[in-house]
């Protein structure tokens, strides 16, 4: 053997070495990221479809929806003659689909199937884009992409061409009106449509910046465009009659929205600027800076416009000692006054304090108070009336006569404009009408022991922001109801129409989404689920039994084998309330089962839910998962006291587990406890003053209440104050009020008294809680040599979004609780911890 041999050999004997201890590593790293082998898990996932977004053909013979498994990696579409179910179409790993009348369109990569639903014969276009349907025209759009010029053609339902547009940029729909948008080499142009075609309405060589229908009786649009680092407006009659909007003052106002004036010929323009943040050496942040989002990024500025553009009449309608301007008609506006006491604009977003809402005559240039408001305002379509809820009930205030009365209506109620004098309310399980000219109500429904929510009336937001709108409901069209009855804690669904109640849904405990009337008709289709009971889609015709068209997870029959056993205790403010157990599937009575209990304030109306076993869990909680391993699940629902959400949190879950301990098959010595949000604040503090529970996870949670009620919020762009004082915590006082409150309920106060292991978790670029919470229950936890492991996901924010992290996230779970609550020790990234703080 020669020298060269030797060196070559000895080469390949490292190379080996380091293969086999690579092989080793990447093993162990595998290891550590799943912990255990969870391949039934995986396959069940897999198995596991869920059936969403549910619609109709306009005459209701034909209902489809999207058919997801795996979490969404595999999606199909699937269409059922309401007739006769077992007529069925499907599609698999589709884009999107949509009916048009009695066709629908498939997109699948750039491939779009039409499929005349009649006859099931179909034709496919290649090179498409997306596809949409102009109902207001019966026109089906097909937008090609580049290979075919990114052309747009216009068909009929039954798909014959009418009209070929090519270089199209992109089409959209403001209301019900169609505006395309074509670039060419030169110039660019705006197209809208005129009976069954488009037509040209407006060409430049400046670039276009947007396009909205103006909302005037005359119709027309208003385009927006740039020339030069300068914007100009202008309007564009039906019959393309141009208006320039003339104001020197806005040329740098870059983006443009169209509000409606309420007001036949007027319109009102919302222009805003991009304001850069300030550069240089140092920023100076001033104690009388009342929006501080200027300190940290670039803000908008706006001004509102009232515009006349055939007389050329303009009316400034932003003044720097108000704001939320929002037009009533006949030159009327509601604006609410600058508080000249309040610190931050974010200061009563919690609901801490009111609103002075003033009326404003533009003509005469007079503000009439109206009322301070704190909840919601309904306004009539005419702008007349303004219902005005406050603690005690409701008040009317009208416009014209400027004078506000109190109504006899209790504080529970919600009403809904039906004409420009008359308001329909649900009050509890009373439905009734009021002429607001007389006071006069007239009766039309009353359901025993309920209470009732309208669920088809429209609603306009306004400038003055949720809940103050416009709300109407067309009574002559029908009311569609949802009641519900906490005695017996069920709902039902019923409509309402010509003085007669028909029943759509009776009382059931069963959890009902998607319900929807189907347009045309008297009909009506959703999904009805419960923990034990598989999603089906159901649908109800006009004067017959309702009737199940599919059920999805037939293969999967698990979730009819799951039990749910009920506790009922008193909250921390002496309220009856409840928590709900979810038992191991298959478990074995003689024996006891570990348990992890999940806290966020009230639970309750999450247990009527499927149990869908799912790894895209922003939170990593998954009932499904969770007994599917042999773990008992609670949900104790919190209710909260004047002595703080922490200390509320803390009783309310002691008496939970009180009754919980009274369950044969639960062993108290092994309960985990999780939350995420202000339930991993609440957990954070439980963990500080608890010896109840074996481990902890606290997800994305507050653990210095202090420090983070002085802190600066970046997802709001203001101090965080606001949110303790109201909202969710609730303290009701400023620290400086009462300081021992909040230190009372301030878990890094107590860190040190932790006595079980606590796994940490939050998004790197959280900006509603900053990660800084978690890593400072981290630091405190490692100083005092408690267990502790802190994850900390990149790119993610409050909730988990990417499903990597969301399936790592949720296995992290079940191998924590596996680890200290059934002495799992082969779980190698948790026994790393372990190990280091023997």
């Amino acid at each position: 053997m020669n020298c060269l041999t030797e060196v070559y050999d000895r080469y390949l004997i490292r190379l080996s070495i380091v293969v086999v201890f690579l092989f080793f590593i990447s093993a162990l790293i595998s290891v550590r990221v799943k912990g255990q082998d969870y391949q039934k898990l995986e396959r069940l996932v897999d198995e596991t479809e869920e059936v969403k977004m549910v619609s109709s053909s306009d005459n209701g013979r034909w209902l489809g929806y999207y058919s997801d498994t795996g979490d969404g990696k595999k999606r199909k579409m699937i269409i059922q003659n309401t007739a006769n179910p077992k007529q069925v179409i499907e599609r698999s790993d589709i884009n999107r689909w949509m009916f048009v009348k009695d066709h629908v369109g498939v997109i699948s990569s750039n491939r779009m199937e039409y499929i005349d639903l009649r006859s099931g014969r179909s034709t496919v276009y290649l090179n498409v884009k997306t596809i949409d349907y102009d109902e207001k025209h019966n026109v089906l759009l097909v937008h090609y992409n580049k290979e075919e010029q990114n052309k747009l053609e216009l068909y009929t339902p039954d798909g014959n061409l009418l009209q070929t547009l090519d270089r199209v940029s992109f089409f959209s729909f403001n209301g019900s009106r169609l505006i395309v948008r074509r670039k060419l080499e030169q110039l660019n142009e705006v197209w809208v449509m005129k009976g069954r075609g488009l037509i040209k309405l407006y060409s430049t060589a400046d670039e276009l910046k947007n396009v909205f229908p103006s909302g005037m009786k005359e119709g027309g649009f208003v385009i927006n465009t740039r020339k030069e680092g300068k914007f100009s407006r202008i309007y564009i009659t039906e019959d393309l009659r141009e208006y320039a909007f003339k104001d020197d003052r806005y040329v740098d106002y870059e983006d443009m929205s169209v509000i409606t004036s309420r007001a036949d010929d007027r319109l009102i323009l919302k222009l805003t600027r991009l304001v850069p943040k300030e550069k240089g050496l140092v920023d100076v942040w001033y104690g009388t800076d009342f929006n501080l989002s200027k300190n940290v990024r670039a803000t908008r500025k706006a001004v509102q416009i009232d515009w006349n553009p055939l007389k050329g009449e303009q009316t400034l309608l932003t003044h720097p000692d108000y704001f939320g301007e929002t037009a009533l008609g006949n030159a009327l506006y509601l604006k609410y006054a600058v508080d000249k006491y309040q610190v931050d604009v974010m200061d009563k977003a919690a609901g801490n304090g009111s609103d002075r809402l003033y009326l404003w005559n533009s003509v005469t240039d007079v503000y009439t108070f109206v009322a301070d408001v704190q909840k919601k305002v309904v306004i009539s379509p005419s702008g007349q009336y303004l219902l005005i809820e406050h603690s005690d009930g409701w008040k009317l205030f009208d416009t014209q006569s400027l004078r506000l009365e109190e109504l006899d209506i209790s504080a529970i109620a919600t009403p809904y404009f039906t004409s420009s004098h008359e308001a329909l309310w649900t009050d509890g399980g009373k439905v009734y009408r009021m002429d607001l000219r007389s006071n006069l109500k007239t009766d039309l429904y009353q359901f025993k022991d309920s209470f009732v929510e309208l669920l088809n009336f429209e609603r306009i937001s306004t400038e003055l922001q949720y809940p103050r709108e416009f709300r109407y409901i067309d009574i002559k069209q029908g009311l569609l109801l949802k009641i519900s009855n906490p005695m017996t804690n069920t709902q039902s669904y019923g409509w309402f129409k010509d003085n007669k109640m028909t029943v759509i849904i009776p009382p059931t405990k069963d959890h009902i989404t998607e319900f929807a009337k189907i347009k045309y008709t008297d009909d009506f289709y959703w999904i009805q689920e419960n923990y034990n009971q598989l999603p089906a889609v159901k649908i109800k015709r006009s004067n017959e039994k309702s009737k199940t068209l599919y059920v999805s997870n037939l293969a999967i029959k698990q979730s009819e084998r799951a039990e749910v056993k009920k506790i009922c205790y008193k909250g921390a403010d002496g309220e009856q309330i409840t928590g709900t157990l979810y038992m191991p599937l298959n478990y074995d009575r003689s024996k006891k089962y570990p348990v992890v209990v999940h806290i966020y304030e009230k639970q309750e109306y999450l247990t009527n839910r499927f149990l869908r076993p799912s790894f895209a869990n922003g939170t990593g909680l998954n009932i499904a998962l969770l007994i599917e391993q042999d773990f008992v699940v609670l949900l104790p629902d919190i209710s909260y006291s004047d002595k703080g959400p922490g200390i509320s949190a803390l009783e309310s879950v002691n008496n939970a587990l009180d009754e919980l301990q009274k369950i044969e098959n639960v062993d108290m010595d092994r309960i985990g406890l999780m939350g995420q949000s202000f339930g991993g604040y609440e957990t954070n503090f439980i963990a500080t003053q608890s010896k109840r529970f074996a481990a902890y996870i606290s997800g994305a949670s507050v653990s210095d209440i202090i420090r983070t009620y002085y802190a600066f919020n970046e997802n709001f762009n203001a101090p965080d104050y606001y949110r303790y004082e109201g909202g969710q915590n609730n303290f009701k006082y400023t620290v400086a009020e009462n300081p021992e409150k909040y230190i009372r309920n301030n878990p890094i106060m107590y860190a040190q008294n932790i006595n079980a292991p606590m796994l940490l978790w939050a998004g790197k670029e959280d900006g509603n809680v900053s990660p800084e919470g978690i890593r400072s229950l981290y630091i405190a936890l490692r100083k005092y040599r408690k267990p502790v492991v802190a994850l900390f996901y990149e790119k993610e924010r409050h909730s988990l979004s990417t499903s990597e992290a969301q399936k790592d996230l949720t296995l992290r779970v079940l191998d924590w609780f596996s680890y200290f609550l059934k002495d799992q020790r082969d779980i190698l990234w948790v026994k790393k911890q372990m190990k280091g703080a023997e």
